[in-house]
């Protein structure tokens, strides 16, 4: 389980062209951020991301029970960074579901996460994008994860 965060300005990347015809892209200088938890099955390949607008205990809470209810038949031990939303889940607050258990990463090792690596292949479908407005990167961002839904994510080991 992980997050990650997508802008309305992304970072733009060199390209093959013309010298002399060169493009240029103007931005707004508007900040905009669509975040999306997801977690993978590295095994089977099987995942879930959920788009949010800010990221708190009550948003990773939400994503565990649905999370739950996708795969009631599943025993979920789901590997989460040290963050504070996450430590916060499992108690009286934020109940775990019945079938999901939490096991935490050490720190400063994202690549312990296989969902870092779903991370990195949806980013590059993000690249060279410019979103204007809120609204725009927020349906982008839906359209790309859609892409990648029924995309089985497997991880060699």
């Amino acid at each position: 389980m992980d997050e990650s965060f997508f802008r309305s300005e992304t970072p733009t990347t060199h390209t093959w062209g013309d010298r002399k015809n060169r493009k240029t892209i103007k931005v707004s200088g508007h900040q905009n951020t669509v975040g999306v938890i997801g977690a993978v099955d590295p095994e089977k390949g099987d995942h879930e991301e959920w788009l949010f607008e800010s990221i708190n205990s009550d948003v990773v809470n939400s994503f565990l029970w649905k999370l739950s209810e996708r795969f009631p038949n599943e025993q979920i031990l789901l590997i989460g960074d040290n963050a504070s939303y996450h430590k916060n889940q499992g108690s009286e607050k934020y109940p775990l579901p019945p079938n999901i258990q939490l096991l935490f990463q050490p720190p400063y090792s994202p690549e312990l996460n296989p969902q870092e690596n779903v991370w990195k292949i949806i980013k590059d479908e993000f690249k060279n994008l410019l979103c204007r407005t809120a609204e725009e990167l927020w349906e982008i961002v839906d359209m790309v994860i859609a892409l990648f839904r029924e995309h089985k994510f497997i991880q060699k080991i």
